[in-house]
């Protein structure tokens, strides 16, 4: 006998779920925006992947101490909602924070009776009690000295975010933790990080200098792309990698020095850089192409290259139209 399917319904604005359901369904009110409101009966157990994204007009929401689980981006660009509370029963959230792009989001609490997950401090944030990962953040964090690391996602498109402060305790920062984040023009990574996770500033316009602490070894793919207001950056002697597209499309920067320490710069990495006039590389390459690391960075006009680089191409003059100078360092 075929199982019957769960009719999941909105009327009048009000998200309809039948009252012996055990899991809100995958997708199930994805991108309707007529929905503003839902009550989750106390039969669900889990609420599936994307069950809520897009729902752009849901304002609020009730989670019941019978859910167990909350799974990956939920409730991934609900650009309205302004609070959530977690029961103690809920232990399980998705390792991609199920509320990022949730804009207007500014209250986040954690029931004091749950073991598994807490919002210390009064911090307006959602910390595995375990390991001390902060998983999910709003404009109105404070991040605790506890926190070892920014989970991934846990703050993108929160377009709220104008600062915040990483404490000395923070050791990495997730792949796209603050991605997104246009309204944030200042931030100090400590020293304390060793790890820039792909993508983590990806996207933040209105940064406009960013200093990478000498503990970071890499400069992870796309970290800082599309930091259009990013007019300056220190690169620190400890780098020996620089990933792909880690600041493509950085349209504001006029300036870089690669130091000796760059042995690996990847493909784009600062391509679209249409701001960019100076660079100088000296790292050591065996044979550096400018055009696969530069690519789009059309107003290049000089470039200064150290005793490391062996061989240099793709410095070809259609690519490079106001390319005035190429100056080779001896040693």
């Amino acid at each position: 006998m075929a199982k019957k399917k769960m009719k999941i319904e909105v009327i009048n604005g009000v998200g309809i779920i039948p009252q012996d359901a055990k899991k809100i369904p995958e997708a199930a009110f994805r991108y309707d925006e007529s929905l503003t409101s839902v009550t989750i009966p106390t039969s669900v157990e889990i609420i599936g992947w994307i069950a809520f994204e897009g729902c752009s007009s849901l304002s609020r929401i009730n989670i019941p101490e019978s859910v167990r689980i909350i799974s990956s981006e939920a409730f991934f660009n609900c650009s309205k909602l302004e609070a959530i509370v977690i029961p103690k029963s809920v232990k399980t959230i998705g390792e991609r924070n199920p509320w990022h792009g949730c804009s207007c989001l500014h209250s986040i609490e954690v029931s004091l009776e749950n073991d598994t997950y807490d919002s210390r401090n009064n911090c307006n944030a959602i910390i595995e009690t375990k390991t001390n990962i902060l998983l999910a953040g709003c404009k109105t964090t404070n991040i605790p000295d506890s926190v070892t690391r920014i989970g991934d996602l846990a703050f993108a498109y929160c377009i709220g975010l104008t600062s915040i402060v990483i404490p000395e305790s923070v050791t990495e920062i997730g792949e796209w933790a603050f991605a997104g984040c246009t309204g944030l023009t200042s931030i100090v990574i400590p020293e304390s990080v060793t790890e820039i996770g792909a993508g983590a500033f990806r996207g933040c316009t209105g940064l406009t200098s960013i200093v990478i602490p000498e503990s970071v070894t890499v400069i992870r793919e796309g970290a800082f792309e599309g930091c259009t207001g990013l007019t300056s950056i220190v690169i620190p002697e400890s780098v020996n990698r620089i990933d792909r597209y880690a600041f493509s499309k950085c349209s504001g920067l006029t300036s870089v020095n690669i130091p000796n320490s760059v042995t690996s710069i990847g493909y784009s990495a600062f391509g679209g850089c249409r701001a960019l006039k100076h660079v100088s590389i000296m790292g050591s390459f065996e044979n550096f192409n400018v055009f696969d690391v530069f690519y789009l960075s059309d107003s290049l006009e000089t470039l200064t290259l150290g005793v490391g680089v062996k061989k240099v191409t793709g410095i070809e003059t259609e690519d490079f139209p106001s390319l005035k100078s190429v100056t080779y360092l001896k040693s």
